[in-house]
């Protein structure tokens, strides 16, 4: 898996992105500021953010410049939009 470092301001967030993650920022905001960045931002082609909404708001809270990205090259529009469902309910499936 190739992951770059991008300017944030390239990256486009998903227009329906239905999770509301205002919530979650500053828990993300800790864990960046104390760990680092551990997990990558995946978007399209196209810059188009398919999992990774919260670590990009965190990432411009702390002040960053880029952060982390794998490009999921290849995916169909239906495959990008059943990777961000199965990430967005997966947490739903944990015990």
């Amino acid at each position: 898996m190739n992951v770059i470092d991008v300017p944030v301001e390239r990256l486009i967030p998903y227009a329906r992105n239905p999770r509301k993650n205002a919530g979650a920022i500053d828990a993300v905001k800790a864990s960046i500021a104390e760990f680092g960045f551990r997990q990558p931002i995946v978007v399209d082609e196209n810059m188009v953010i398919i999992v990774g909404h919260t670590r990009l708001a965190a990432a411009k809270a702390l002040g960053l410049a880029t952060v982390p990205v794998h490009i999921a090259e290849g995916l169909t529009p239906a495959k990008a939009r059943a990777y961000r469902l199965m990430d967005n309910r997966s947490s739903e499936n944990a015990g």
